[in-house]
């Protein structure tokens, strides 16, 4: 264990396997966006006086106590796999939750609107905060994208466009509105938001299994042990954003200040025909500045094959382009076509290299009588869900015959 003094208390910091396998989760999805500057924290709102260095640790008793008072649908329940990411968020990362509150000034509004709009609890918001940081441009290793982390092939269940140069997993408002339909159909089929935030990350195919596991039992508590490793730690660490985003300030954390950020933003609708530098242009923006509100766009370009695409600019940019010819942002014929090229042929190289990755690093098996997918997962010693993701599978349905990857 790793010896730390604060405020003149020791205290020991102890990383189970389970908090491993979701601290890797959190590290891998901590903000990237460079472009931005973190300036030095807003101690306006230091209401107890802390010193810079002050680290303050508070006694479980209080911690419960505090999470039982927050308003919620959501059973925030405090126990020994809950504490150690309420120190991961207060001790050992605070220079990340200091960012991930500067973001959700910007983030949260839209989340919030979104969520109350669906009659849904509005600290689902927090789920974000583990899936990504708050980061719109986060990629996991397995190709999960954007705030959400969805897959591809979920994210086209759910209405998200993907492809060579355009991916509304990264667009913000499109994600969160995916996700919300994805936690109400949980809702629906689990009524526990503890089981319906565990199906987020595993999928309901595991959370069945363990269900089944712990004798029928729906309490998240009872089932933990039956999930995958990285499930086990990540409804703890759900509760340990919600109680970091709440009580920041007793912890003498304060949202970092984000240099060249505008809170007050509207969205305007574009097409391919669009010359991105030329609309920049005309909307008194660089290209860089509007690209960096607009993650989607992957290649800097607005798709072909896509009737509208609706780009977030400044509140003050969207009163503005209403008033432009917009004549003067189309390209011409001849921009078009090489514009096009270049999307086709980007999205060939992509698939060659796609195809070249699986002929290189993996195997492929034949489904036999008898199998189901957890069957094989366990047999390859590879999770059901990443399984369903190097395949492509929507469901846990398979049958005799099939041809499966298997990562090599």
């Amino acid at each position: 264990a790793s010896t730390m003094a604060f405020m003149g208390i020791t205290a020991y910091a102890q990383i189970s396997p389970i908090e491993n396998e979701t601290l890797s989760l959190i590290d891998t999805n901590t903000i990237k966006l460079q472009s931005k500057i973190y300036n030095s924290n807003n101690k306006s709102i230091n209401k107890y006086n802390f010193a810079d260095t002050d680290v303050p640790v508070y006694s479980d008793s209080l911690i419960k106590y505090r999470l039982s008072v927050l308003e919620s649908e959501i059973s925030l329940d405090y126990n020994q796999y809950v504490k150690p990411y309420i120190d991961l968020y207060t001790i050992r990362r605070r220079t990340l939750s200091s960012k991930i509150l500067a973001w959700s000034k910007y983030y949260f509004p839209m989340f919030e609107e979104a969520l109350d709009r669906a009659n849904m609890p509005l600290e689902l918001k927090y789920l974000a905060v583990i899936e990504s940081a708050l980061n719109p441009l986060a990629t996991s290793p397995v190709g999960a994208a954007g705030m959400w982390q969805f897959m591809a092939p979920t994210g086209r269940m759910y209405g998200l466009k993907t492809n060579a140069i355009y991916d509304e997993r990264r667009d913000v408002q499109k994600s969160t509105e995916a996700a919300i339909k994805y936690l109400r159909n949980s809702y629906n089929l689990y009524k526990d938001w503890l089981l319906v935030i565990a199906s987020y990350n595993c999928g309901p195919g595991n959370v069945n299994k363990a269900i089944r596991k712990a004798g029928g039992s729906k309490n998240f508590w009872e089932i933990q042990r039956f999930l995958p490793a990285e499930t086990r730690g990540y409804v703890p660490a759900f509760i340990a954003a919600t109680y970091m985003m709440n009580y920041s300030v007793e912890h003498n954390i304060y949202p970092a200040e984000i240099s060249s950020i505008n809170y007050f933003t509207d969205t305007i609708h574009v097409d391919a025909s669009y010359n991105l530098t030329a609309l920049a242009d005309g909307l008194g923006m660089n290209k860089e500045e509007l690209l960096d509100m607009n993650p989607a766009l992957k290649r800097g370009v607005i798709p072909f094959g896509i009737d509208k695409v609706t780009l977030t600019v400044p509140y003050d940019k969207a009163i503005l382009y209403a008033s432009l010819n917009t004549d003067d942002f189309k390209k011409s014929a001849n921009e078009k076509l090489i514009a096009l090229n270049k999307q086709i042929a980007i999205e060939k190289k992509e698939k060659l290299a796609s195809k070249s990755k699986h002929s290189k690093s993996s195997k492929h098996i034949v489904v036999k009588k008898g199998d189901t997918i957890g069957k094989i997962a366990d047999r390859y010693n590879i999770s059901v869900k990443k399984l369903q993701q190097i395949n492509n599978l929507k469901s846990n349905r398979i049958h005799a015959g099939q041809r499966l990857f298997i990562k090599g």
